[in-house]
């Protein structure tokens, strides 16, 4: 138990000192060790190192901006393929840990299970070390805040109504047992993740690629938004149909923002008002699990 904790703990600062410093060094070398501990606790086995270091590689590729087109496209061929195989989790060699096992959470709602998934989580970092440029200031991070601030307050309550309407939610303010280590993985692995692979990688290449204006930035916002509600499926199309929505709120909040922590704070926030006030996940009839 001890290296496993080492191990989340290494790669919580590890994504945190991606996301701060400007130095590249440090923030890999912590990663590296929360490598080690992971191998030693069993949680990664040697086939995923060897995916680490492929997934590393190609996300380094992308984002150092090659005049060679061809090499870019190829390489963010590869980066889609990557995150593709982290967000259904079929990258081989990992052995992801489950904390919460089929708990009801509220009245009414289906059992809920959660996994600190390190695939992810080392996705999110590769992607916030090698795409993200760091806030350096106080003033940068305050305008930062701001902006996150400005968007959640929309966005959470148009979720909030969207998903009362359709019957997915009902009103349950609680406290979770669990919510200290949900806080974590949300933030550091599930938000960082999402919000780095589907807006600061699809979203911002689909927005070069249909180029500048307004309406060709919302035709890439609705493409990657789609795109992120087709790896909520799972939970049924009416589950989807709420993370389209979900998708267009955090990736707008990323394009007037132009900063990844901001959309990264916003689903936050949304997905923390969620569990504190209402059902949680969902209500079972809502996804066909009654």
């Amino acid at each position: 138990m001890l290296f496993t904790s080492s191990a989340f703990a290494a790669l919580a600062l590890s994504i945190v000192l991606a996301l701060t410093l400007r130095s590249r060094r440090v923030p890999l070398a912590i990663f590296a060790l929360a490598c080690a501990f992971a191998l030693v606790a069993g949680l990664l086995h040697f086939s995923a190192i060897a995916s680490l270091l492929l997934t590393g590689a190609v996300t380094f590729l992308v984002f150092t901006k090659s005049p060679n087109r061809p090499l870019h496209l190829v390489s963010s061929a590869l980066l889609l393929v990557a995150g593709h195989l982290v967000m259904t989790h079929a990258l081989p060699g990992f052995d992801n840990l489950k904390v919460v096992s089929g708990v009801q959470v509220s009245p009414g709602g289906i059992p809920y299970s959660m996994y600190l998934n390190f695939d992810k989580a080392a996705l999110g970092f590769f992607l916030v070390l090698f795409a993200v440029k760091p806030l350096q200031s106080r003033s940068e991070w305050n305008v930062c805040i701001k902006a996150a601030a400005t968007n959640f307050v929309p966005a959470a309550g148009l979720l909030i109504l969207l998903a009362l309407i359709a019957g997915l939610v009902t009103f349950d303010p609680k406290v979770p047992p669990f919510l200290p280590i949900w806080v974590f993985s949300n933030l550091l692995i599930t938000c960082v993740a999402d919000e780095a692979f589907f807006r600061r990688f699809v979203l911002a290449e689909l927005r070069e690629y249909v180029g500048l204006g307004r309406t060709r930035g919302a035709i890439a916002l609705i493409l990657s938004s789609l795109f992120f509600a087709y790896y909520h499926l799972n939970g049924g199309p009416l589950f989807a149909g709420f993370s389209f929505v979900a998708g267009l709120c955090y990736g707008a909040a990323y394009l007037r923002s132009n900063r990844l922590e901001a959309s990264i704070l916003v689903h936050f926030l949304v997905n923390l008002t969620h569990i504190l006030f209402f059902t949680y996940p969902f209500l079972a009839p809502s996804i066909g699990l009654d």
